[in-house]
């Protein structure tokens, strides 16, 4: 079994998007043999109020067990607390993605606390993405800001209890910073490695699978940014052990989204 951690559905305004609905999702998901996929709205990154791509995600996805559907919730909005409940309870979300350089707020905002302690108590995990796109080559009016491994460390430690999925950025740098911290987190910690490299001259994906181990990683592609084919390459050619595959490809993820499968 295949998973994919990392997608999204939606638009973006600064270049078209190809596989960027449902249907063209489900379309690429076939053709790569993935079998399930952790899906977000892109539109309510960027709405003014993301509940409307919040609502549109959940149209979309609505009787399709292979699209797990994640809220994107906003603490810095007023009505962030009655977004949250009515996801996870109305539109039946698996789980929270938060984008604090996108939706403008400090790390040390009180409602981010409040809110990843909320994702903690209800057993639902948080998807914390370094980045969507290479701020490199980005558009001028797109946000300038990655979250890297110091902030990954301080997101983690606003809520010891709440599992974090750590993606699109270098999580083997991440890995390293969040390691080091001296608050323990009974909560599970995931890492994906769209981002890295398992070559000789740059053995990034390594390096995490030497951190942060075999049952903290997991299978990321950021479609439809990224081609899923990138990542299955990597890990065909790593030659890790069929057990430590398994655990990457599916295993991690089933154990936060489908305990009841494992």
């Amino acid at each position: 079994m295949l998973i994919d951690g990392v997608a999204y559905i939606g638009n973006w305004p600064f270049r078209p998007l190809r596989y960027n609905t449902a249907e063209g999702m489900l379309e690429r998901m076939d053709r790569c043999g993935i079998d399930c996929a952790v899906v977000s709205s892109l539109n309510a990154v960027l709405y003014q109020d993301v509940m409307n791509g919040n609502r549109e995600l959940a149209e979309q996805v609505r009787g399709c067990s292979r699209l797990i559907p994640l809220a994107v919730i906003n603490p810095a909005y007023p009505h962030w607390k009655e977004d949250f409940a009515y996801c996870l309870d109305e539109l039946g979300m698996k789980g929270l993605e938060i984008f604090p350089g996108y939706h403008n707020y400090p790390l040390d905002l009180p409602e981010l606390k409040e809110l990843l302690k909320m994702a903690g108590e209800r057993k639902v995990p948080v998807r914390v993405p370094g980045r969507l796109v290479d701020i490199r080559g980005r558009h001028w009016m797109d946000t300038p800001e990655n979250l890297g491994g110091a902030a990954m460390k301080t997101i983690v430690e606003l809520s010891p209890d709440t599992d974090f999925l750590i993606c699109s950025c270098n999580t083997a740098v991440a890995a390293k910073a969040i390691q080091s911290s001296a608050i323990p987190h009974p909560g599970r910690i995931l890492y994906d490695f769209s981002r890295l490299e398992r070559f000789s001259f740059s053995p990034s994906f390594q390096s995490l699978l030497k951190t942060a181990g075999e049952d903290q990683v997991f299978f990321g592609a950021c479609q439809p940014f990224q081609y899923p084919e990138v990542q299955q390459v990597k890990l065909y050619y790593s030659n890790l052990p069929e057990e430590t595959e398994k655990k990457i490809l599916s295993g991690n993820l089933m154990e936060i989204f489908m305990p009841e499968q494992k």
